[in-house]
């Protein structure tokens, strides 16, 4: 079975070749490789094209549309192949990764949507594996997903069938394409989140999809002024995927999914015992963007 690795860079630095060198030397080789850089300056654009000579990957130079919309054009005309793999410029693999997940996406149906997420190691320091990120399988569930996002797009490999279900969405709605995967996956396929950690997350300054205290503040109010991203995406759910939902998870997607305001819906996600977040000031947070009706 061959799998198709997509990776979207902009502006990176020496983190870059780092990261192409571990994806080619996986143990696991039936792979291509393909980059779209999303409108790095002049120089950057140089540096990659003399890695294409080294690697020999697939190389697209687009125009900045930003990473979510990178990835998704990525994932829409790269076609033909049973599974696809996500990479950040930034990271580092581990020899199996590939291997271990194209093992366990291989021993289900292709006809369902499938996603396999590995632990992983982060940090500032490759060399420090002392912090893993892995959160169990039995700890998620379609309820959580509709406010927490545990999927990491370098850490997912998905197949055929997820690809296209992942397509069906407006791209201005999904705001993240591994939050997206991993509500379809939950909602309608099978996942699976492996406690073996199969790469390194570099965690800097420049990484664009590090959830910083500053974004979380940011919004939070930007929040409070506009429609919020979580309702939003519970919408284009809710047009994608409704009716092959349980009913119990159609119940739960209604409760975001709202055209218009709903003191009884709001009141009732706010005071819910099951937490929504899984830090307090997360939570708390949370619960106050609902009462006011903004999620």
């Amino acid at each position: 079975m061959k799998t198709a690795v997509l990776m979207s860079t902009y502006n990176g630095d020496e983190y870059v070749e780092q990261q192409i060198d571990s994806i080619y030397k996986q143990s696991y080789q039936d792979f291509d490789l393909y980059i779209r850089d999303d409108g790095s300056n002049e120089d950057f654009v140089k540096y990659l094209e003399s890695l294409q000579k080294k690697y020999d990957f697939h190389f697209i130079k687009g125009e900045n549309i930003g990473f979510l919309k990178s990835f998704m054009e990525l994932l829409k005309e790269v076609n033909g192949y049973d599974f696809y793999s996500f990479a950040d410029q930034d990271d580092v693999w581990y020899p199996e990764k590939l291997q271990k997940s194209i093992e366990w996406l291989s021993q289900n149906k292709q006809d369902i949507p499938l996603l396999y997420h590995c632990a992983y190691h982060t940090g500032e320091d490759v060399n420090n594996k002392s912090n893993i990120y892995y959160h169990p399988d039995s700890k998620y569930c379609f309820k959580k997903c509709m406010t927490t996002n545990y999927y990491s797009g370098f850490a997912m490999v998905v197949n055929n069938e997820l690809r296209m279900l992942m397509l069906k969405g407006d791209v201005e709605k999904i705001t993240y394409h591994d939050w997206w995967a991993g509500m379809i996956a939950v909602g309608i396929g099978k996942y699976h989140f492996d406690n073996i950690p199969l790469a390194f997350h570099i965690d800097h300054k420049t990484n664009v999809t590090a959830f910083t205290n500053k974004k979380r503040v940011k919004w939070f109010f930007q929040t409070l002024r506009a429609e919020s991203e979580i309702h939003k995406r519970a919408l284009e759910y809710k047009k994608c995927f409704y009716n092959d939902l349980t009913n119990e998870n159609q119940k739960i997607l209604n409760l975001f999914a709202t055209e218009h305001y709903s003191l009884v819906k709001s009141l009732k996600k706010a005071f819910s015992s099951n937490k929504w977040r899984d830090t307090t000031s997360s939570d708390v947070v949370m619960r106050i963007l609902m009462i006011l009706g903004k999620i």
